[in-house]
């Protein structure tokens, strides 16, 4: 074959064959198991501490759609964080729980009752690297308690009812963003009908106190803490690209508000 020419089908096949074969790119020990507990909700199962080995009495993958950064701009998402839509299926909290909402969260210790059992459940499925563990935004709204659960590199973010049914997600670590700021992260949407619930999450600055949202006429008080900010709340899934959120009011360190506008704070 002359170097001018292109090689035949045949002879580029025997070419390709003489390189070596690419290395295999992979996720570390336990990561693929990881993402795939987390990624799922954990419906009729038993409490963490009775949980029985084996494959599981009933269906555990939920269907959903899910966008990464990239896949975010490609499809016309929110862009900077994640975006969960999981319309077709009924769960994993029921419409009874969900009634029990309230607008404004109440603290969890998480040293004792609720608080602690929460923790042993979203520490579940998690790697144990032998890293600190750490809490942030323990709340609960009615039935359903909500947190922040970082161990090692791993950072989840946890929706537990009263009898260990419920969501959990990968989410960020910490990001530090401007002082007065508010940014979006991840969120999504779950469940259908009557138990069709919504959740978001994201970063604020240092000099943020408080935050609450405004989204479909309905007004309440996010957990801040740490610079991360949590909420959920029920009702119809969100229409649009970026109609997760309407407004967000922020109460500021001098006591002064400012209101910004839930597209605005999607990272660009």
């Amino acid at each position: 074959m002359n170097a001018d020419q292109r090689p035949e089908p045949v002879e580029r096949a025997a070419l390709l064959a003489q390189l070596p074969a690419p290395a295999e790119r992979d996720l570390p020990a336990g990561r693929h198991a990881l993402h795939r507990e987390l990624l799922m909700s954990h419906i009729g199962l038993t409490p963490p501490a009775t949980r029985a080995e084996g494959p599981p009495a009933g269906p555990r993958l939920r269907r959903r759609l899910a966008f990464s950064v990239v896949g975010a701009l490609a499809a016309g998402a929110a862009v900077g964080g994640v975006v969960l839509y999981d319309q077709a299926t009924a769960g994993p909290l029921n419409s009874s729980e969900l009634a029990g909402w309230t607008a404004r969260p109440t603290p969890v210790d998480i040293s004792k009752g609720r608080g602690a059992s929460t923790v042993k459940w979203c520490l579940e499925g998690m790697p144990d690297d032998g890293g600190p563990t750490t809490v942030t935004n323990a709340d609960l709204r009615g039935k359903v308690a909500s947190m922040v659960v970082s161990r090692g590199g791993t950072t989840v973010l946890c929706y537990v009812t009263s009898n260990n049914k419920g969501l959990s997600m990968v989410t960020d670590s910490a990001q530090t963003v401007a002082h007065d700021a508010i940014t979006y992260d991840t969120g999504g949407s779950h469940g259908s009908g009557s138990a069709t619930f919504n959740y978001a999450s994201g970063f604020v600055g240092s000099g943020v106190k408080a935050v609450s949202l405004t989204v479909q006429d309905r007004t309440f008080e996010v957990t801040v803490e740490k610079g991360r900010w949590t909420a959920w709340w029920p009702g119809k899934a969100p229409v649009g690209k970026e109609g997760l959120l309407d407004t967000a009011t922020l109460t500021l360190d001098d006591g002064t508000t400012r209101t910004v506008s839930g597209s605005s704070m999607f990272r660009r």
